[in-house]
């Protein structure tokens, strides 16, 4: 099964949605009273920290990620990891200081 999912787009795939996932998770334990999942994302939006709220989610989850897979041996699939994480970085880049 380990080498199943050693393989670079598993790590792109979970590099990806780990973001999201760490977002909605910080939106059930902050704001799951307040308002949906959408509304929140809307006020985000709103305040103009959307873009910094998704950077600072995708480097706390894929920070773990990568190294837990370091750990299990999953090279290929820590690898695809690392290109999520920098494509989600280039998208922050382009966010804040080009467009």
């Amino acid at each position: 099964m380990k080498d199943k999912l050693d393989n670079i787009i598993v790590g792109i795939l979970a590099g990806g949605l780990f973001p999201i996932l760490g977002m909605y998770i910080y939106f059930l334990f902050t704001y799951r009273s307040q308002t949906t999942f959408t509304g929140f994302i809307d006020y985000f939006s709103r305040m103009h920290i959307v873009v910094a709220s998704i950077s600072l989610s995708c480097y706390i989850t894929n920070l773990p990620l990568f190294f837990g897979m370091i750990w299990l041996n999953m090279n290929r699939a820590a690898r695809g990891v690392l290109i999520s994480t920098m494509c989600y970085t280039a998208w922050v880049v382009y966010e804040k200081f080009i467009s």
